[in-house]
């Protein structure tokens, strides 16, 4: 009984730190964003834009797969 609540902690903390990186990075996304308001730098923007969609997308399927399992 004690492994099987040593691994469900261990796996609880692993999800709980995933979702922290994923919230993380996607607040980077959206400060990277905001910075970029120049005309000229529209490349720079679409690629911040794309990454961000990216990790939306994972963070999505994240929390998808862990209501899941709830």
């Amino acid at each position: 009984m004690k492994d099987t609540l040593t691994k469900l902690h261990y796996s609880s903390k692993s999800e709980i730190d995933k979702c922290i990186r994923l919230r993380d990075e996607l607040k980077q996304l959206r400060d990277a964003i905001q910075d970029i308001s120049d005309k000229s730098k529209l490349e720079l923007f679409f690629i911040a834009t794309r990454k961000c969609k990216d990790k939306i997308q994972q963070y999505e399927t994240f929390l998808k797969d862990n209501s899941l399992q709830a």
